[in-house]
C-alpha cells in the first residue's frame, strides 16, 4: 500500500512559490505585516480595523460599518483559514484571536521586499 502524507513546509524549506502564494493578496500581506510588527496576538476586530484603515487611507471614524464587515468576512472566511492551514498563524476562532507562529518569521524577508506603501507603519 502506498501511503501519502502531506507536510507543511518547514522554516528552512519555505519555497518562493509558497511565499508568493501567501503574499499574493494585499489583505494577507497587510495582516502578516501587522502581526510581524506587533509580534503578539491580536483580535480579529483589531486586525479588521487596522486593515480597513490601511486599505482606505482614512481614519477609522470615517470608515463605514459595511466596509468593516466586508473586511472581517474576508478575513474569517478566506485569509485566516488559509494562513492557519499553511502554518503561519494561530487562530482561536472562539475567542477571535490571531497570533503569529514561529514559521511567520520565514516570511519576513519576503515581507520586507513588499512596497513600503503596502506595509503598515
Amino acid at each position: 500500500m502506498n501511503e501519502q502524507t502531506t507536510t507543511t513546509p518547514t522554516l528552512d524549506s519555505l519555497s518562493s512559490d509558497i511565499a508568493y502564494d501567501v503574499l499574493s493578496n494585499h489583505r494577507r500581506r497587510t495582516l502578516l505585516a501587522l502581526l510581524t510588527a506587533h509580534d503578539r496576538t491580536l483580535t480579529v476586530n483589531d486586525l479588521t480595523k487596522e486593515i480597513a484603515v490601511q486599505e482606505s487611507d482614512e481614519q477609522i471614524t470615517n470608515i463605514s460599518g459595511d466596509e468593516l464587515v466586508q473586511v472581517a468576512i474576508s478575513l474569517r472566511h478566506n485569509h485566516l483559514p488559509k494562513l492557519v492551514d499553511m502554518g503561519f498563524i494561530d487562530y482561536d476562532e472562539r475567542r477571535s484571536l490571531v497570533g503569529p507562529t514561529e514559521k511567520l518569521a520565514s516570511l519576513e524577508p519576503h515581507l520586507q521586499s513588499v512596497s513600503p506603501t503596502d506595509v503598515p507603519t
